[in-house]
Protein backbone atom coordinates (compact mmCIF):
# COMPACT_ATOMS: atom_id res chain seq x y z
CA UNK A 1 0.00 0.00 0.00
CA UNK A 2 2.87 2.41 0.53
CA UNK A 3 4.05 1.95 -3.02
CA UNK A 4 -0.20 3.20 -3.97
CA UNK A 5 -0.30 5.97 -1.83
CA UNK A 6 3.03 7.73 -2.66
CA UNK A 7 2.02 7.32 -6.51
CA UNK A 8 -1.96 8.85 -5.70
CA UNK A 9 0.43 11.36 -4.04
CA UNK A 10 2.81 12.25 -6.66
CA UNK A 11 -0.11 12.06 -9.43
CA UNK A 12 -2.35 14.32 -7.28
CA UNK A 13 0.63 16.78 -6.45
CA UNK A 14 1.28 16.72 -10.54
CA UNK A 15 -1.88 17.31 -12.17
CA UNK A 16 -2.38 20.68 -9.52
CA UNK A 17 0.49 21.77 -11.50
CA UNK A 18 -0.39 20.41 -15.07
CA UNK A 19 -2.83 23.44 -16.50
CA UNK A 20 -1.53 24.78 -20.01
CA UNK A 21 1.45 24.26 -21.04
CA UNK A 22 2.96 27.66 -21.33
CA UNK A 23 6.35 26.11 -21.38
CA UNK A 24 8.67 23.35 -20.56
CA UNK A 25 12.49 22.49 -19.21
CA UNK A 26 14.20 19.67 -17.95
CA UNK A 27 17.10 19.23 -15.54
CA UNK A 28 19.45 15.79 -15.94
CA UNK A 29 21.18 14.96 -12.90
CA UNK A 30 23.85 11.81 -12.87
CA UNK A 31 21.46 9.45 -11.28
CA UNK A 32 19.12 10.62 -14.04
CA UNK A 33 16.43 12.41 -12.31
CA UNK A 34 14.71 14.57 -15.11
CA UNK A 35 11.98 16.04 -13.21
CA UNK A 36 9.62 18.29 -15.92
CA UNK A 37 8.87 22.13 -14.76
CA UNK A 38 5.79 22.96 -16.39
CA UNK A 39 4.92 26.95 -15.57
CA UNK A 40 0.83 27.48 -15.41
CA UNK A 41 -1.18 30.40 -16.79
CA UNK A 42 -1.24 33.14 -14.22
CA UNK A 43 -5.34 31.88 -13.42
CA UNK A 44 -4.70 28.07 -13.18
CA UNK A 45 -5.88 27.01 -9.95
CA UNK A 46 -2.63 25.52 -8.04
CA UNK A 47 -1.40 24.51 -5.34
CA UNK A 48 2.28 23.84 -3.75
CA UNK A 49 3.72 20.59 -4.45
CA UNK A 50 4.52 18.50 -1.41
CA UNK A 51 8.09 18.55 -0.06
CA UNK A 52 8.45 14.67 -0.69
CA UNK A 53 10.57 14.19 -3.70
CA UNK A 54 7.66 12.54 -5.47
CA UNK A 55 9.66 11.89 -8.65
CA UNK A 56 10.80 8.11 -9.40
CA UNK A 57 14.19 7.97 -10.42
CA UNK A 58 15.17 5.49 -12.98
CA UNK A 59 18.81 5.02 -11.27
CA UNK A 60 20.69 5.06 -14.15
CA UNK A 61 24.26 6.34 -15.79
CA UNK A 62 23.82 9.14 -18.48
CA UNK A 63 26.23 7.41 -21.06
CA UNK A 64 27.42 10.22 -23.54
CA UNK A 65 26.18 8.16 -27.21
CA UNK A 66 28.07 10.34 -29.49
CA UNK A 67 25.18 11.11 -31.11
CA UNK A 68 23.52 7.81 -31.94
CA UNK A 69 20.10 7.57 -34.15
CA UNK A 70 17.81 5.76 -31.57
CA UNK A 71 15.20 4.24 -34.32
CA UNK A 72 11.60 3.06 -33.86
CA UNK A 73 10.12 1.26 -36.16
CA UNK A 74 6.70 1.88 -36.13
CA UNK A 75 2.59 1.35 -37.91
CA UNK A 76 -0.35 3.11 -38.57
CA UNK A 77 -3.41 1.56 -36.58
CA UNK A 78 -6.49 3.21 -35.85
CA UNK A 79 -5.44 5.85 -38.09
CA UNK A 80 -2.28 7.10 -35.25
CA UNK A 81 1.00 6.61 -35.79
CA UNK A 82 2.12 4.30 -33.19
CA UNK A 83 5.40 5.71 -32.20
CA UNK A 84 3.56 8.58 -31.16
CA UNK A 85 2.13 7.00 -28.23
CA UNK A 86 5.73 7.57 -26.92
CA UNK A 87 7.29 10.02 -28.50
CA UNK A 88 6.47 13.70 -30.58
CA UNK A 89 8.64 15.54 -32.71
CA UNK A 90 6.65 19.33 -32.77
CA UNK A 91 4.72 21.13 -29.90
CA UNK A 92 1.15 21.01 -31.04
CA UNK A 93 -0.80 22.40 -28.00
CA UNK A 94 -1.82 19.01 -27.19
CA UNK A 95 -1.21 18.87 -23.19
CA UNK A 96 0.06 14.79 -23.90
CA UNK A 97 1.91 15.50 -27.42
CA UNK A 98 3.25 18.64 -25.65
CA UNK A 99 5.17 16.73 -23.03
CA UNK A 100 6.41 13.39 -25.31
CA UNK A 101 7.99 16.34 -26.79
CA UNK A 102 9.74 17.45 -23.82
CA UNK A 103 10.66 13.79 -23.20
CA UNK A 104 12.42 13.82 -26.52
CA UNK A 105 14.48 16.51 -25.85
CA UNK A 106 15.43 15.32 -22.65
CA UNK A 107 16.41 12.18 -23.29
CA UNK A 108 18.00 13.24 -26.70
CA UNK A 109 20.20 15.62 -24.55
CA UNK A 110 20.44 13.30 -21.79
CA UNK A 111 22.45 10.96 -23.87
CA UNK A 112 23.77 12.60 -26.54
CA UNK A 113 21.56 11.23 -29.52
CA UNK A 114 18.59 11.29 -32.15
CA UNK A 115 15.13 9.99 -32.12
CA UNK A 116 12.93 9.35 -34.45
CA UNK A 117 10.60 6.71 -35.95
CA UNK A 118 10.30 4.96 -39.50
CA UNK A 119 6.60 4.34 -41.05
CA UNK A 120 6.30 1.52 -42.60
CA UNK A 121 2.49 1.59 -43.26
CA UNK A 122 -0.30 -0.88 -41.74
CA UNK A 123 -0.18 -3.09 -39.21
CA UNK A 124 0.56 -5.75 -41.46
CA UNK A 125 3.36 -4.10 -43.18
CA UNK A 126 5.07 -3.29 -39.61
CA UNK A 127 5.00 -6.44 -38.83
CA UNK A 128 6.45 -8.00 -42.39
CA UNK A 129 9.01 -4.81 -41.81
CA UNK A 130 10.70 -6.92 -38.43
CA UNK A 131 10.27 -9.97 -39.90
CA UNK A 132 12.13 -8.91 -43.41
CA UNK A 133 15.01 -7.00 -41.57
CA UNK A 134 15.31 -9.62 -38.38
CA UNK A 135 15.60 -12.30 -41.06
CA UNK A 136 18.26 -10.41 -43.11
CA UNK A 137 19.97 -9.32 -40.22
CA UNK A 138 19.77 -5.84 -40.83
CA UNK A 139 20.72 -3.39 -38.20
CA UNK A 140 17.25 -1.71 -39.51
CA UNK A 141 15.91 -0.04 -35.92
CA UNK A 142 15.99 -0.29 -32.62
CA UNK A 143 12.63 -1.23 -30.74
CA UNK A 144 9.24 -1.68 -32.27
CA UNK A 145 5.97 -0.95 -31.59
CA UNK A 146 2.98 -2.75 -33.27
CA UNK A 147 -0.70 -4.19 -32.99
CA UNK A 148 -1.04 -6.25 -29.91
CA UNK A 149 -1.71 -9.83 -31.40
CA UNK A 150 0.83 -9.45 -34.37
CA UNK A 151 3.74 -7.92 -32.34
CA UNK A 152 3.28 -10.69 -29.81
CA UNK A 153 3.11 -13.62 -32.48
CA UNK A 154 6.78 -12.01 -33.99
CA UNK A 155 7.59 -13.32 -30.56
CA UNK A 156 6.21 -16.56 -30.23
CA UNK A 157 7.46 -16.64 -33.76
CA UNK A 158 11.59 -15.95 -32.89
CA UNK A 159 11.93 -12.81 -34.09
CA UNK A 160 12.10 -10.83 -31.10
CA UNK A 161 14.48 -10.30 -28.03
CA UNK A 162 13.94 -11.81 -24.52
CA UNK A 163 12.84 -8.35 -22.34
CA UNK A 164 13.67 -9.96 -19.30
CA UNK A 165 17.05 -10.95 -20.36
CA UNK A 166 18.16 -6.58 -20.68
CA UNK A 167 20.23 -5.39 -17.75
CA UNK A 168 18.56 -1.94 -17.83
CA UNK A 169 14.91 -2.48 -17.17
CA UNK A 170 13.95 -3.15 -13.49
CA UNK A 171 10.61 -4.65 -13.63
CA UNK A 172 10.23 -3.30 -9.04
CA UNK A 173 9.94 0.15 -11.40
CA UNK A 174 6.27 1.16 -11.27
CA UNK A 175 6.70 2.27 -15.20
CA UNK A 176 6.48 -1.75 -15.50
CA UNK A 177 2.65 -2.52 -14.45
CA UNK A 178 3.40 -5.69 -11.97
CA UNK A 179 0.34 -7.24 -12.91
CA UNK A 180 1.07 -7.04 -16.91
CA UNK A 181 4.42 -8.43 -16.40
CA UNK A 182 3.43 -11.06 -14.58
CA UNK A 183 1.05 -11.77 -17.05
CA UNK A 184 2.77 -11.45 -20.61
CA UNK A 185 5.70 -13.82 -19.11
CA UNK A 186 6.51 -16.91 -19.55
CA UNK A 187 8.39 -18.26 -17.33
CA UNK A 188 11.43 -15.97 -17.65
CA UNK A 189 10.65 -15.01 -21.02
CA UNK A 190 8.92 -11.58 -22.23
CA UNK A 191 9.40 -11.29 -25.77
CA UNK A 192 6.77 -8.15 -25.86
CA UNK A 193 5.90 -5.59 -23.31
CA UNK A 194 3.03 -3.23 -22.53
CA UNK A 195 4.42 -0.36 -20.48
CA UNK A 196 4.62 3.28 -19.21
CA UNK A 197 6.79 3.68 -22.22
CA UNK A 198 3.65 4.07 -23.81
CA UNK A 199 0.62 5.93 -22.35
CA UNK A 200 -1.68 3.48 -25.11
CA UNK A 201 -2.46 1.22 -22.18
CA UNK A 202 -3.67 3.29 -20.15
CA UNK A 203 -5.98 4.48 -22.57
CA UNK A 204 -7.19 1.67 -24.00
CA UNK A 205 -7.92 0.37 -20.12
CA UNK A 206 -11.38 -0.53 -19.72
CA UNK A 207 -13.25 1.16 -16.91
CA UNK A 208 -16.65 2.10 -15.91
CA UNK A 209 -17.08 5.90 -16.13
CA UNK A 210 -20.36 7.47 -14.88
CA UNK A 211 -22.43 10.41 -15.80
CA UNK A 212 -22.43 12.11 -12.46
CA UNK A 213 -25.43 14.34 -13.15
CA UNK A 214 -27.80 11.11 -14.03
CA UNK A 215 -25.98 9.60 -10.50
CA UNK A 216 -26.63 12.59 -8.39
CA UNK A 217 -30.79 12.62 -9.47
CA UNK A 218 -30.82 9.08 -8.25
CA UNK A 219 -29.08 9.50 -5.42
CA UNK A 220 -26.04 7.97 -6.17
CA UNK A 221 -23.46 9.91 -4.19
CA UNK A 222 -20.98 7.55 -2.48
CA UNK A 223 -19.74 5.39 -5.51
CA UNK A 224 -16.18 6.71 -4.68
CA UNK A 225 -16.42 5.58 -1.51
CA UNK A 226 -17.96 2.07 -2.22
CA UNK A 227 -14.80 1.93 -4.33
CA UNK A 228 -12.46 2.96 -1.40
CA UNK A 229 -14.14 0.28 1.06
CA UNK A 230 -14.07 -2.53 -1.55
CA UNK A 231 -17.90 -2.55 -1.88
CA UNK A 232 -17.96 -1.85 -5.45
CA UNK A 233 -18.96 -5.10 -7.17
CA UNK A 234 -20.68 -6.40 -10.29
CA UNK A 235 -23.49 -7.49 -8.03
CA UNK A 236 -23.74 -3.80 -7.23
CA UNK A 237 -23.43 -2.64 -10.49
CA UNK A 238 -26.61 -4.15 -11.22
CA UNK A 239 -28.13 -3.31 -8.14
CA UNK A 240 -27.66 0.38 -9.29
CA UNK A 241 -29.35 -0.55 -12.64
CA UNK A 242 -32.28 -2.04 -11.92
CA UNK A 243 -34.94 -0.31 -13.07
CA UNK A 244 -33.42 2.96 -13.48
CA UNK A 245 -33.49 3.47 -17.43
CA UNK A 246 -36.29 5.47 -19.17
CA UNK A 247 -38.45 4.85 -21.86
CA UNK A 248 -37.50 8.19 -23.69
CA UNK A 249 -39.22 7.38 -27.25
CA UNK A 250 -42.11 5.94 -25.56
CA UNK A 251 -42.18 2.80 -28.33
CA UNK A 252 -42.33 0.27 -25.00
CA UNK A 253 -38.86 -1.16 -25.18
CA UNK A 254 -35.30 0.60 -24.82
CA UNK A 255 -32.76 1.17 -27.44
CA UNK A 256 -29.78 3.90 -28.03
CA UNK A 257 -32.47 6.65 -27.65
CA UNK A 258 -33.44 6.10 -24.58
CA UNK A 259 -31.93 6.97 -21.20
CA UNK A 260 -30.32 3.77 -20.03
CA UNK A 261 -28.85 2.17 -17.18
CA UNK A 262 -25.48 0.77 -18.53
CA UNK A 263 -23.75 0.48 -22.16
CA UNK A 264 -21.07 -0.81 -23.81
CA UNK A 265 -20.28 -2.55 -27.24
CA UNK A 266 -20.22 -6.40 -27.26
CA UNK A 267 -16.35 -6.88 -28.15
CA UNK A 268 -15.09 -6.09 -24.97
CA UNK A 269 -16.16 -8.79 -22.19
CA UNK A 270 -12.78 -10.44 -22.51
CA UNK A 271 -11.69 -7.70 -20.28
CA UNK A 272 -13.78 -7.74 -17.73
CA UNK A 273 -13.46 -11.65 -17.49
CA UNK A 274 -9.80 -10.70 -16.28
CA UNK A 275 -11.33 -7.86 -14.12
CA UNK A 276 -13.09 -10.76 -12.60
CA UNK A 277 -10.24 -12.49 -11.25
CA UNK A 278 -11.08 -15.35 -13.37
CA UNK A 279 -8.53 -15.38 -15.76
CA UNK A 280 -8.64 -19.53 -15.94
CA UNK A 281 -5.08 -18.80 -17.13
CA UNK A 282 -2.92 -18.20 -14.53
CA UNK A 283 1.31 -18.06 -13.60
CA UNK A 284 2.83 -20.40 -11.04
CA UNK A 285 5.79 -19.22 -9.29
CA UNK A 286 7.82 -19.27 -12.18
CA UNK A 287 6.12 -17.64 -13.76
CA UNK A 288 4.88 -21.07 -15.62
CA UNK A 289 0.83 -20.60 -17.20
CA UNK A 290 -1.55 -23.29 -16.23
CA UNK A 291 -4.85 -23.76 -16.64
CA UNK A 292 -7.03 -22.78 -13.37
CA UNK A 293 -11.00 -23.22 -13.67
CA UNK A 294 -13.13 -22.34 -10.85
CA UNK A 295 -16.03 -23.85 -11.79
CA UNK A 296 -18.22 -21.90 -8.81
CA UNK A 297 -16.69 -18.72 -9.61
CA UNK A 298 -16.90 -18.30 -13.21
CA UNK A 299 -20.44 -19.66 -12.80
CA UNK A 300 -21.21 -16.64 -10.61
CA UNK A 301 -19.48 -14.59 -13.17
CA UNK A 302 -21.71 -15.56 -15.40
CA UNK A 303 -24.71 -15.35 -13.75
CA UNK A 304 -24.26 -12.14 -13.29
CA UNK A 305 -23.20 -11.00 -16.54
CA UNK A 306 -26.36 -12.68 -17.80
CA UNK A 307 -28.70 -10.49 -15.86
CA UNK A 308 -26.38 -7.51 -16.44
CA UNK A 309 -26.16 -7.58 -20.29
CA UNK A 310 -29.58 -9.57 -21.13
CA UNK A 311 -32.02 -7.49 -19.05
CA UNK A 312 -33.84 -4.34 -20.16
CA UNK A 313 -31.34 -2.22 -18.50
CA UNK A 314 -28.50 -2.60 -21.11
CA UNK A 315 -28.29 -1.44 -24.32
CA UNK A 316 -25.14 -2.33 -26.74
CA UNK A 317 -23.81 0.74 -28.60
CA UNK A 318 -21.13 0.68 -31.22
CA UNK A 319 -17.71 -0.32 -29.50
CA UNK A 320 -17.93 0.86 -26.39
CA UNK A 321 -21.43 3.03 -26.04
CA UNK A 322 -19.18 6.00 -26.84
CA UNK A 323 -22.04 8.05 -28.25
CA UNK A 324 -24.80 6.89 -26.13
CA UNK A 325 -22.71 8.29 -23.03
CA UNK A 326 -21.63 11.21 -24.30
CA UNK A 327 -25.06 12.26 -25.26
CA UNK A 328 -26.27 11.79 -21.42
CA UNK A 329 -28.23 9.07 -22.19
CA UNK A 330 -26.53 6.18 -19.54
CA UNK A 331 -25.87 6.65 -16.28
CA UNK A 332 -22.74 3.79 -16.14
CA UNK A 333 -21.09 2.85 -19.71
CA UNK A 334 -18.38 -0.10 -19.72
CA UNK A 335 -15.35 1.90 -21.77
CA UNK A 336 -12.25 2.43 -22.38
CA UNK A 337 -10.27 5.69 -20.08
CA UNK A 338 -9.56 7.04 -23.67
CA UNK A 339 -12.89 7.86 -24.60
CA UNK A 340 -13.00 10.48 -21.98
CA UNK A 341 -9.55 11.75 -23.24
CA UNK A 342 -10.69 11.77 -27.07
CA UNK A 343 -14.03 12.29 -26.90
CA UNK A 344 -16.09 13.01 -23.02
CA UNK A 345 -13.90 16.06 -22.59
CA UNK A 346 -15.48 18.25 -25.35
CA UNK A 347 -19.00 16.79 -24.77
CA UNK A 348 -21.04 18.64 -22.05
CA UNK A 349 -21.16 15.73 -20.14
CA UNK A 350 -20.59 15.53 -16.23
CA UNK A 351 -18.46 12.19 -15.85
CA UNK A 352 -16.39 10.60 -13.43
CA UNK A 353 -14.35 7.56 -13.27
CA UNK A 354 -14.31 3.87 -11.72
CA UNK A 355 -12.23 0.74 -11.46
CA UNK A 356 -13.78 -2.23 -13.16
CA UNK A 357 -15.93 -3.84 -10.48
CA UNK A 358 -14.72 -6.93 -8.80
CA UNK A 359 -16.91 -9.92 -8.65
CA UNK A 360 -17.51 -9.94 -5.07
CA UNK A 361 -15.59 -8.75 -1.85
CA UNK A 362 -14.13 -12.03 -1.69
CA UNK A 363 -11.99 -10.75 -4.82
CA UNK A 364 -8.90 -9.14 -3.34
CA UNK A 365 -8.17 -6.70 -5.41
CA UNK A 366 -9.47 -4.27 -8.73
CA UNK A 367 -8.02 -5.34 -11.69
CA UNK A 368 -8.51 -3.06 -14.65
CA UNK A 369 -8.04 -5.29 -18.55
CA UNK A 370 -6.18 -3.46 -21.50
CA UNK A 371 -5.30 -3.73 -24.80
CA UNK A 372 -1.97 -2.03 -26.28
CA UNK A 373 0.22 -1.18 -29.02
CA UNK A 374 3.31 -3.57 -27.44
CA UNK A 375 6.99 -2.90 -28.08
CA UNK A 376 9.82 -4.87 -28.39
CA UNK A 377 13.20 -5.18 -29.21
CA UNK A 378 14.65 -7.46 -32.71
CA UNK A 379 16.44 -10.40 -31.89
CA UNK A 380 19.51 -9.61 -34.31
CA UNK A 381 20.47 -7.25 -31.74
CA UNK A 382 24.65 -6.81 -31.00
CA UNK A 383 25.52 -6.96 -27.21
CA UNK A 384 26.74 -3.36 -27.69
CA UNK A 385 23.58 -2.07 -28.92
CA UNK A 386 21.19 -3.89 -26.61
CA UNK A 387 23.27 -1.75 -23.62
CA UNK A 388 22.24 1.49 -25.27
CA UNK A 389 18.59 0.43 -26.32
CA UNK A 390 18.21 -0.58 -22.94
CA UNK A 391 19.37 2.39 -21.10
CA UNK A 392 17.78 5.00 -23.37
CA UNK A 393 13.88 2.95 -23.58
CA UNK A 394 14.47 2.68 -19.46
CA UNK A 395 15.25 6.25 -18.85
CA UNK A 396 12.22 6.98 -21.92
CA UNK A 397 9.90 5.10 -19.62
CA UNK A 398 10.79 6.89 -16.60
CA UNK A 399 10.36 9.87 -17.89
CA UNK A 400 6.98 9.17 -19.47
CA UNK A 401 6.08 7.87 -16.55
CA UNK A 402 6.58 10.92 -14.22
CA UNK A 403 5.78 13.21 -16.77
CA UNK A 404 3.37 11.99 -19.41
CA UNK A 405 1.06 10.12 -17.08
CA UNK A 406 0.11 13.41 -14.88
CA UNK A 407 -0.57 15.10 -18.34
CA UNK A 408 -2.58 12.93 -19.88
CA UNK A 409 -4.39 12.46 -16.27
CA UNK A 410 -5.63 16.24 -16.25
CA UNK A 411 -6.84 16.39 -19.42
CA UNK A 412 -9.04 13.07 -19.36
CA UNK A 413 -10.27 14.78 -16.27
CA UNK A 414 -11.10 17.82 -17.89
CA UNK A 415 -11.16 20.59 -15.70
CA UNK A 416 -10.10 20.94 -11.81
CA UNK A 417 -13.14 20.56 -10.59
CA UNK A 418 -14.06 20.15 -6.75
CA UNK A 419 -14.42 16.26 -6.74
CA UNK A 420 -11.46 16.01 -9.64
CA UNK A 421 -9.19 14.47 -6.55
CA UNK A 422 -11.71 11.49 -6.66
CA UNK A 423 -11.24 11.08 -9.77
CA UNK A 424 -7.12 11.13 -9.71
CA UNK A 425 -7.67 9.02 -6.96
CA UNK A 426 -9.94 6.28 -9.45
CA UNK A 427 -7.01 6.27 -12.20
CA UNK A 428 -4.70 6.17 -9.93
CA UNK A 429 -6.17 3.16 -8.85
CA UNK A 430 -6.85 2.13 -12.22
CA UNK A 431 -3.22 2.27 -13.70
CA UNK A 432 -1.58 0.59 -10.93
CA UNK A 433 -3.74 -2.41 -11.36
CA UNK A 434 -3.87 -2.56 -15.09
CA UNK A 435 -3.23 -5.94 -17.03
CA UNK A 436 -3.81 -7.50 -20.36
CA UNK A 437 -5.37 -11.14 -20.52
CA UNK A 438 -2.87 -13.93 -21.30
CA UNK A 439 -5.59 -16.02 -23.05
CA UNK A 440 -6.31 -13.16 -25.53
CA UNK A 441 -2.76 -12.20 -26.21
CA UNK A 442 -1.24 -15.17 -27.15
CA UNK A 443 -4.95 -16.54 -28.31
CA UNK A 444 -5.86 -19.26 -26.24
CA UNK A 445 -9.24 -21.43 -25.84
CA UNK A 446 -10.75 -19.94 -22.84
CA UNK A 447 -10.17 -15.66 -23.45
CA UNK A 448 -14.00 -14.49 -23.80
CA UNK A 449 -16.21 -16.61 -21.62
CA UNK A 450 -19.28 -14.18 -22.15
CA UNK A 451 -19.24 -15.16 -25.74
CA UNK A 452 -18.98 -18.90 -24.64
CA UNK A 453 -21.71 -19.19 -22.51
CA UNK A 454 -23.62 -16.10 -22.15
CA UNK A 455 -23.88 -15.05 -25.68
CA UNK A 456 -24.47 -18.86 -26.55
CA UNK A 457 -26.69 -19.59 -24.02
CA UNK A 458 -24.29 -22.63 -22.74
CA UNK A 459 -23.95 -23.93 -19.15
CA UNK A 460 -20.46 -23.44 -17.46
CA UNK A 461 -19.20 -27.02 -16.76
CA UNK A 462 -20.66 -28.35 -20.22
CA UNK A 463 -18.19 -24.87 -21.93
CA UNK A 464 -15.18 -26.04 -20.04
CA UNK A 465 -15.46 -30.03 -20.42
CA UNK A 466 -16.06 -29.66 -23.88
CA UNK A 467 -12.92 -27.34 -24.67
CA UNK A 468 -10.77 -28.96 -22.38
CA UNK A 469 -8.46 -30.68 -24.45
CA UNK A 470 -7.75 -28.35 -27.49
CA UNK A 471 -7.09 -25.78 -24.26
CA UNK A 472 -4.50 -28.26 -22.50
CA UNK A 473 -2.98 -29.23 -25.68
CA UNK A 474 -3.00 -25.45 -27.00
CA UNK A 475 -0.93 -24.20 -23.46
CA UNK A 476 1.41 -26.86 -23.71
CA UNK A 477 2.07 -26.57 -27.38
CA UNK A 478 3.34 -22.85 -26.31
CA UNK A 479 4.87 -23.57 -22.67
CA UNK A 480 7.13 -25.92 -24.65
CA UNK A 481 7.57 -23.73 -27.68
CA UNK A 482 9.10 -21.19 -25.19
CA UNK A 483 11.18 -23.49 -22.70
CA UNK A 484 12.93 -24.37 -26.31
CA UNK A 485 13.56 -20.12 -27.45
CA UNK A 486 16.84 -18.89 -26.36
Amino acid sequence: MKQHRTTIARILALVLLFGTFAGCSTTTTDEGTTPVQVTPTADAETEPAPEEDVYVSDDLPSPDYDGYDYRILSCNFYNKELATYLTYDEITGDPVNDVLYASRDNIQSRFNIGIRWIETGDTTAGRDAVKKAVTAGDDAFDILIGHDTNTFGLGKDGYLYNLMAVDQFNFEKPWWPKNTVESLRIGDKMYAASSYLSYCGLHWTRVITFNKDYAEDLGYTDLYDEVREGRWTLDRLHELCEGVSVDLDGNGKYNVKDKIAFTSGGQTWYCMQEAAGIPVYRHDADGIPYLDIDIERVSKYVDIMRLLITGDDYVASGDFGIDQFKNGLALFAYTQVGDAYDTYRISEIRYGFLPTPKLDEEQADYINCCTDVPWGIPKNVSPERLDLIGTVTEAMSCYNYNSVLPAYYETAIKARTADAPDDTEMLTIIANTRTISFSYTYQLTYNNIVNGCVENNSEVASYFKKNEKVATKTLDRLVDAYSKMD
